[in-house]
């Protein structure tokens, strides 16, 4: 498959995912949304298992080395995915989405030193640019509103976390890749987070949270959340194996530009000319980046 085409899927899905993660959080708490979608994850392990055994005829199994880097980014992952959600359920989605989508930064710095990435001064320049267009669009957001005044500080230092823990998935993905192709490390994903879902219901009944099963809202956005998250985060696994992490994780980084579009559209957030800068430079940025897909 073409890799623009894997990664205008894969842009289509995370941006999609955010607005549903909103909606969900209308239902419920953090940890309830956080939960559902992990039991979605969960009907992801038999499904694989004979699409798996389809493909390779019964015969197959997973290296060592991919489970080891696929507990990692599954552990990255879904704790950058936890403290996400607690910011999305105190401010804006665009706020929010606009400061976390920063993450390329951090993978060009990571890329460089783990992978032994180069980096290309274009690419380096448009990932620049897309963190201060998603910056100026989060920046835009109501911040004067009172609960966001009241939890800013939290707000910020939830998505400073999400921010690197999501980097830092990309690289754990992309070492998983050196070891397996796409499918068997998403597969191997979705077993670890069956583990982790059979965790997070012993922590929660330890703790003693009461979990809001009833809620018909957080259910279904949950749903539609996590199958845009695994829809969007194979395709963006098979357009790593066809380019570098750095590239990839650029060039999907401009997520929030269409995430934003639909904020404005289905969550009625307001349009603004600060906003409309942040667009743009994400654009350019994501344009500079695209020109150094051969180097």
């Amino acid at each position: 498959m073409h890799l623009n085409l894997l990664i205008v899927i894969s842009l289509l899905c995370w941006s999609t995912w955010g607005l549903f993660d909103k909606k969900a959080l209308d239902g419920a708490g953090h940890l309830d949304v956080l939960l559902f979608q992990h039991c979605f994850y969960l009907l992801e392990v038999p499904v694989g298992w004979l699409l798996l055994s389809w493909l390779n005829h019964n015969s197959w199994h997973i290296s060592s080395e991919t489970w080891l880097w696929t507990a990692f980014g599954t552990l990255s992952s879904s704790s950058a995915t936890l403290f996400y959600l607690i910011a999305m359920s105190r401010a804006e989605a665009s706020f929010v989405l606009g400061i976390t989508a920063g993450y390329p930064l951090v993978v060009q710095i990571l890329a460089f030193f783990f992978l032994h990435e180069p980096l290309v001064p274009e690419r380096l320049f448009g990932s620049l640019l897309v963190g201060a267009g998603v910056a100026l669009v989060g920046s835009s957001a109501s911040s004067a509103a009172d609960n966001v005044k009241r939890h800013q500080k939290l707000v910020l230092l939830m998505c400073l976390l999400a921010t690197v823990l999501w980097g830092a998935t990309g690289l754990f993905d992309k070492k998983a890749l050196d070891f397996d192709e796409p499918l068997r490390v998403y597969y191997a994903r979705a077993v670890w987070d069956a583990v982790l879902l059979a965790i997070m219901l012993l922590v929660y009944r330890r703790i003693k949270y009461k979990v809001a099963w009833g809620s018909g809202v957080a259910w279904k956005y949950s749903t539609l959340s996590a199958f845009c998250l695994a829809l969007g985060t194979l395709t963006y696994m098979f357009a790593m194996t066809l380019a570098t992490a750095s590239y990839v994780i650029v060039i999907t980084g401009c997520y929030p530009l269409l995430m934003y579009l639909g904020a404005v559209i289905f969550l009625k957030e307001k349009l603004s000319k600060m906003r409309l800068a942040g667009v743009a430079l994400v654009v350019l940025g994501g344009l500079l980046v695209q020109n150094t897909q051969s180097q």
